[in-house]
């Protein structure tokens, strides 16, 4: 595969500078045909960043929001294809849909990544994996991504970064019926409403696609025993049930007891073998019940109780069961100070596994004491947080964040921030036990030190920044060169890197870009570090004029490899994607969405295949 040069990418940023003018003579040309653009509001709310409610254009945090419009307009992409686009995520994927998926934040492993839906954990405890294949597009209302260390916000894995997905709730009507290449179906539905004091959601959706191979002969070595094989070149298909539903009452003014749940069901055919027809059946679910109470004027509690799970099962010739069962107890106090908000609150989270395979150990309890506070000072702006986690596992480990902004004009501000974090060894580190591997019950957190410096503008039309960043993580995780049978803490890996973005927006139109430069490498031998680029980035332009929705966006990276020992290159990409949509009538929309126009052959892990030139179409309907 040959490499394509990504060299245009490292000025995206500053390309929209001279996009401006340009797009805004064809706008006054078309002035009669204007409406409004992005049902987004200009200035999204985060809780994120700080776990306390701001304005991302006050959030010292690398953060980044991905909003309601922007997933409408998404088509048959999936959640890890969102987060390449907007979310400045580097991804991999092990085939096509509803395959094992991975998301780098900063150049970490995809395992220092915490993803929580409506604040919940839904995770793999056995693996340290998040499945992101099979959280289903159709639920999603936002998506909320913080780039950094934010374990002093939310406790152990999250040395890359946090993924908060918010489910769509309150009222709304949407209908939608697609179809694309590789057989490919998709229904969904939702509705939501309001009743006095009580609102009520329900949302459904079904996907299958028959799909393509997942892998090519490229994933079996010269000369590998039939036995041994994985590659099969039949279609692997897949199919997505998902249900999520809410209830809310405001039973006194400032009170209100809500309860959400949902559910995702994938079932997914994968290669292990030329004459093997194996499945992965996975269920991800979420349940909560909350209670938010507005106290008095400065003081808001929150109390959530929640379980989120995650039941993976195979069947073929190799089969297997990992259930992870993650309960969870938050109560969370935001405080109204005469300078700055606090947030502080206590935590208690049981991981319960249970499994075909035989744990030493199969459940651990966390117990942790967290605290928040932001404050602005006239041009000067402070945000840090402090949290202990207390593991049955391997004790207890604090970690903290300071970061301080400065305005130095209206639309001017500078900013830095250093912080700490951790990882958890997961169940199979520490208690695997099979014929030729064995966990290791000694290992200790991965651990890391991150600083940052970061310049934004902002005057509310045009904006852009650059961030650098420097993370060292120690105590890596990895195999024992010694045996290879089991792990130890051997390893040490660094990312350090610059990140510039940009964003414009009009009435009619709106564009966004951004790249990331980094070297995400081992300390002891300089190696990248798997799949993951020394430059990537996105970019992409939208136009609304009257009924009409039309947009493209780049993704791209460059050179990748596909182990630390850097042998297999995995060639650098570009991709184009082009989206179109009209109103047929304001209630009912007819849109489409065109990937990778140029039918690009590139690869995202080695041996595993990549979607071509493919189209969805779709029928919307969405009252206003």
């Amino acid at each position: 595969m040959k490499s394509m040069s990504f060299r245009g990418a490292a000025l995206c940023g500053l390309s929209l500078l001279a996009l401006t003018p340009i797009a805004s003579a064809a706008e006054a040309a078309l002035q009669p045909w204007t409406v409004a653009a992005a049902d987004s509001p200009a200035q999204p709310v985060v809780v994120t960043a700080t776990r306390i409610a701001q304005p991302v254009s006050q959030a010292l945090a690398d953060v980044r929001v991905i909003d309601a419009q922007q997933i409408r307009d998404a088509g048959a992409m999936s959640v890890t294809e969102l987060l390449q686009t907007f979310a400045g995520a580097e991804i991999a994927s092990n085939g096509g849909p509803g395959q094992l998926s991975s998301v780098f934040l900063r150049g970490a492993n995809a395992n220092h990544v915490v993803v929580l839906v409506d604040g919940v954990r839904v995770s793999s405890a056995t693996a340290g994996s998040n499945a992101f294949e099979h959280l289903p597009v159709n639920q999603i209302e936002r998506i909320e991504v913080l780039r950094g260390p934010a374990s002093s916000l939310y406790g152990a894995d999250a040395i890359g970064g946090v993924i908060q997905i918010f489910t769509k709730q309150g009222e709304h009507t949407e209908a939608r019926v697609g179809a694309g290449r590789w057989d490919t179906r998709e229904a969904s539905a939702g509705i939501g409403r309001r009743f006095g004091d009580t609102s009520v959601s329900l949302r459904a959706g079904y996907k299958r696609t028959d799909g393509f191979s997942a892998t090519n002969p490229a994933i079996d070595a010269p000369g590998t025993p039939a036995i041994y094989q994985q590659f099969n070149a039949d279609r692997d298909g897949y199919r997505n049930r998902n249900l999520g539903g809410s209830v809310s009452h405001d039973w006194a003014q400032g009170h209100t007891l809500s309860a959400r749940g949902w559910a995702s069901e994938g079932r997914t055919q994968f290669d292990q073998g030329p004459l093997a027809n194996d499945v992965v059946e996975q269920r991800l679910s979420g349940l909560s019940l909350e209670s938010r109470n507005r106290v008095t004027q400065a003081w808001t509690s929150r109390v959530l109780l929640a379980r989120g799970t995650d039941d993976y099962k195979t069947r073929g010739d190799f089969p297997s069961r990992f259930r992870t069962d993650q309960d969870q107890l938050t109560w969370q106090n935001d405080f109204t100070l005469p300078v700055g908000t606090l947030a502080a609150g206590l935590e208690w989270r049981r991981e319960q596994v249970d499994s075909n395979t035989s744990y030493a150990q199969t459940r651990r309890i966390v117990r942790s004491a967290f605290g928040s506070y932001a404050a602005a000072l006239g041009a000067h702006r402070l945000e840090t947080s402090v949290r202990h986690d207390d593991n049955s596992q391997f004790g207890g480990d604090t970690t903290g964040r300071l970061g301080y902004g400065y305005q130095l004009a209206p639309a001017w501000r500078l900013s830095a921030a250093a912080g700490t974090a951790f990882k958890a060894p997961s169940f199979n580190d520490l208690y695997y036990q099979s014929e030729f591997f064995f966990g290791n019950p000694d290992l200790r957190p991965e651990r890391s030190r991150n600083v940052e410096a970061a310049a934004r503008y902002d005057d509310g039309t045009l904006r852009g920044g650059l961030t650098l960043f420097r993370n060292r993580i120690r105590n890596l995780i990895a195999i024992d060169p010694a045996t290879f049978s089991t792990v130890i803490n051997v390893n040490a890996a660094r990312s350090r890197g610059a990140t510039l973005d940009a964003g414009w927006r009009t009435a009619q139109w709106s564009a966004h870009a951004e790249a990331t430069f980094q070297q995400p490498e081992d300390t002891a031998t300089d190696h990248l570090l798997p799949r993951r680029a020394r430059r990537f980035g996105s970019a992409g332009l939208d136009w609304t004029p009257g009924p009409w929705r039309a947009g493209v966006e780049v993704v791209g990276s460059g050179a990748r490899f596909n182990e630390l020992s850097n042998t297999n290159r995995l060639g650098g990409y570009v991709l184009l994607n082009l989206k179109a949509a009209y109103a047929l009538t304001p209630e009912l929309s007819v849109l489409a969405r065109l990937n990778n126009l140029t039918d690009k052959g590139y690869e995202l892990a080695h041996g595993y295949n990549t979607p071509g030139r493919n189209l969805f179409v779709a029928l919307e309907y969405a009252p206003k």
